[in-house]
């Protein structure tokens, strides 16, 4: 069983409650740090990456034992425009 609920959403971050076999896990992207984006899974950093130049657009990492990854897409205008969570291969959410 794989649920991501989405609990706040603002210009460059999103958070999750994501319920998998593993338990409940919070999930957050980050993309409005100065010259890098992230991912945080319970209070830990879970992939940090350099960002530049513009916005990366993949992250993977992991949620408990499962693979998980964020596809983002961020418009001109520095807002999320394409957001993507999967989850051992599940479309889990998605704007």
């Amino acid at each position: 069983m794989l649920i991501a609920n989405l609990i706040e959403k603002r210009r460059l971050v999103r958070i999750f409650n994501v319920v998998t076999s593993d338990g409940v896990f919070e999930v957050i992207y980050n993309g409005t740090g100065m010259g890098y984006e992230e991912i945080i899974v319970d209070d830990q950093i879970a992939v940090r990456t350099s960002s530049y130049f513009w916005y990366v657009p993949k992250f993977e990492f992991l949620i408990g034992r499962a693979s998980a990854r964020v596809e983002v897409g961020i418009s001109f205008w520095l807002e999320i425009n394409q957001f993507n969570l999967i989850i051992a291969g599940e479309s889990v959410y998605s704007e």
